[in-house]
């Protein structure tokens, strides 16, 4: 039988809220203790009885409360500090749900002792699950408020059976106002046990900061204290950031959670604590335990303190840039007293006391904004060991770094600068099925074997030659525009990438990794630019690599172009004759060598063949089976009538010539798939994979300039702070 849906009753869910917001007796005192100190108080005394269980009590000097109020002051969302849901983005007090009275009454015995500076004489008033009982009654007293609870938990067995001993829930209490006493330094504090003559913990009014330390933490962490003291950010909101922190003599084993304020809130900030302890991990022994007390003031339109029922949590804007900031400031704290350590030194060999002895050691963290990578055994420049960076911001930094494979590479590749150099290419093959030329410009594929054109192999010959200065202004104008197109951030990313590897050799996509971020980019996209600004910025300084065949006809023109069924033949020589035309200037500019049988001025168009193209990168060679489109576009996409268009043109097409070829995917784990075009499958995946790992990236690394117009071929996928994020939620 479906069970009916219902209204719980008002006393249950009342219950249920109290439940989420007073979860222990220090729960109730910090709410008690908040409520006090907004309503002005200079002076709050404590009173405990079984860890707070039967009774807790908290008396102030504070402004009291009206007695007109006293019938709704235990009612669910009553509040003096709040009007409207947009006074949180400027909300100054502790208080502002009208909750914390109210669940109080609802799980305990309250009651309530005031008295406002205008009235005669106090009134004093219990109440139980949010409503008052009786009428106030009058009686001696002195302006304040005094609010007695008892019985804590007495309606809820189950959360009374899951305390912990009364001891332990004393000691928990004297922790959260030993920390509300640190930080607010015009308000006395006093707690102690019921019964008991002598107080626990007690905190006068013109007690300094280093004073209210060594009151609640002793004398070995106040004799060890920093300043710390940080100036306003104002594109972070940050109005001011200062506290004390332990130095590096402070020797103490026993873990003390950082005194966090924000806004004057005590909170646990686990990103902040643990960026802080990462910096002191830096300097001191491991094993030490340090000391931090800070207090924040951000622009409260950037801070959500109503995240949690609680309210021990926030949210703030650019929470990873202030916690940032704020470890690099502590690091530069502790670095300037980071020249001498006392140790207590001991020996073996007597029972004689031994005095301390001061040991100085030259030593300096460096910076952590600084490059964590280096080149000297861990080492950076001016010798000083690299300040170890957050375990959210640690990442692997160089690809290049040694890898077997490294050392099973030829030793014959040397750099060959200035020269030119020819590479020959002596065997026949064709690839039929893949090229983004036929894809672009919806032409057909070539099916024509003539169209055929060669296997690389790897025969280098090395001319030396001077470089050839170019100072054409059509050649310089296409430079200044491409510098003008530069996005700044993409070419720091591109220029200190980390190649991850291949996804998808199909659609052409790759991931890399910059700094803490992995992006997945359009490797074909990227490549078009890349060799377009070699062709750029090598312009007339190309090698060559030369085109043989068994009998050379695979490479005449007229064979090649054949190979376009939806082509005339009056076309095809049309195109054939214009190429022919210009060849001194691609031979001179572009290393694109046309030749022919007979005589030169006036050959046989069937005659003229293609004997060289352009060398961009060293061990990488261009697609070949994309010459076909290389010449169709060669004379049908390049304006050959005015300067700079033609030679932009020109370049465009070799760039487009040079990018990775498409390779089609193969299902490996297909029955139905021939064994032969699997193997070929993964010998042209793993040769693609190398050439973009080891030449191709390399080069991009090292000289490309990315244009605002790559920003949609590159895209975030994943950054190393919000993985941690999503495991802290898990």
């Amino acid at each position: 039988m479906v069970a009916s849906i219902k209204a719980l009753d008002e006393s249950v869910v009342n219950k249920i809220a109290a439940g989420e917001i007073i979860i222990s007796p220090v729960n109730a005192l910090k709410e008690m203790m908040e409520n006090s100190i907004d309503a002005g108080a200079k002076s709050l005394d404590i009173l405990v009885r079984d860890g707070g269980i039967k009774l807790l009590q908290v008396t102030d000097n504070g402004c009291g409360i009206n007695r007109e109020d006293l019938p709704v002051l235990c009612e669910r969302f009553t509040t003096s500090k709040l009007t409207k849901f947009e006074d949180l983005e400027s909300i100054a007090t502790y208080g502002f749900r009208g909750e914390a009275l109210a669940s109080i009454s609802h799980i305990a015995r309250v009651t309530v002792t005031t008295k406002t500076q205008d009235d005669k004489c106090a009134w004093r008033v219990s109440y139980a699950e949010g409503k008052m009982i009786g009428e106030p009654r009058p009686m001696a007293g002195r302006d304040g408020t005094v609010i007695l609870v008892e019985d804590l938990f007495y309606n809820m067995p189950s959360r009374l059976q899951a305390l912990r001993s009364p001891g332990e829930e004393y000691t928990k209490i004297l922790d959260v106002v030993g920390r509300y006493a640190i930080h607010r330094q015009d308000v006395a504090f006093s707690c102690k046990k019921f019964g008991d003559s002598q107080f626990s913990l007690t905190i006068r009014s013109d007690l300094s900061a280093e004073g209210r330390i060594r009151t609640v933490f002793g004398n070995a962490v106040a004799k060890s204290l920093l300043a710390f003291d940080m100036a306003s950010v104002e594109e972070l909101d940050i109005a001011k950031v200062s506290g004390q922190v332990s130095n590096l003599e402070f020797n103490f084993k026993k873990s003390i959670t950082p005194v966090l304020f924000i806004n004057d809130r005590l909170v646990t900030c686990n990103p902040l604590a643990r960026a802080l302890r990462q910096v002191y991990a830096n300097f001191l022994p491991k094993g030490n335990k340090p000391f931090i007390y800070l207090s924040l003031l951000i622009n409260p339109k950037v801070l959500d303190v109503n995240v949690h029922p609680t309210k021990r949590e926030v949210r703030f804007l650019h929470q990873d840039e202030i916690i940032e900031k704020i470890a690099l400031q502590l690091n530069e704290v502790l670095s300037k007293v980071d020249t001498s350590r006392t140790f207590k030194a001991s020996t073996v060999l007597t029972s004689k006391p031994v005095h301390s002895a001061s040991i100085s050691r030259v030593t300096a963290t460096s910076s952590i904004n600084k490059s964590y990578q280096n080149n000297n055994n861990g080492q950076t420049q001016n010798g000083q060991t690299p300040a170890k960076r957050y375990e959210n911001k640690l990442v692997r930094t160089d690809a290049s770094q040694a890898k077997i494979t490294t050392f099973l590479k030829s030793s014959q590749s040397q750099a060959t600068s200035p020269a030119v150099v020819l590479q020959t290419i002596d065997r026949q093959e064709i690839n039929e099925n893949h090229s983004e030329g036929a894809a672009k410009e919806n032409l057909p594929i070539p099916s024509s074997p003539a169209a055929a054109v060669i296997e690389k192999s790897s025969k280098y010959q090395i001319h030396a030659q001077e470089r050839i200065e170019v100072n054409l202004s059509s050649i310089k104008r296409l430079r200044e525009a491409v510098d003008e197109s530069i996005h700044r951030d993409l070419t720091d990313a591109f220029a200190n990438l980390t190649f991850v590897g291949v996804v998808d050799v199909e659609r052409r996509l790759a991931t890399i990794q910059h700094d803490l971020k992995l992006f997945l980019i359009d490797y074909g996209a990227v490549c078009y630019e890349l060799f377009y600004q070699i062709c750029l910025s090598d312009f007339s300084n190309y090698g060559k690599i030369i085109l043989e065949s068994a009998n050379n006809k695979g490479l005449r023109l007229i064979e090649i172009l054949s190979s376009f069924e939806h082509l005339t033949d009056d076309f095809i020589l049309g195109i054939v004759q214009r190429l022919w035309d210009m060849r001194e200037m691609l031979t001179e500019y572009f290393a694109i060598e046309l030749t022919a049988e007979g005589d030169t001025d006036k050959p046989a168009q069937e005659s003229i063949q293609l004997r060289s193209i352009p060398l961009l990168l060293k061990d990488y060679t261009p697609p070949l089976a994309k010459i076909p489109f290389f010449i169709y576009r060669l004379g049908t996409r390049v304006n050959w009538e005015v300067e700079e268009p033609c030679l932009e043109g020109i370049m465009r097409q070799i760039a487009l010539l040079y990018i990775p070829e498409i390779i089609e995917l193969v299902d490996l784990s297909g029955k139905d798939v021939d064994e032969e075009r699997k193997a070929e499958f993964v010998a042209r995946n793993e040769e693609m994979s190398y050439s973009l790992e080891n030449v191709v990236f390399p080069c991009i690394k090292r000289r490309f300039l990315a244009p605002r117009s790559l920003s949609k071929d590159v895209i975030e996928i994943a950054n190393l702070p919000g993985l941690y994020k999503v495991f802290e939620r898990c």
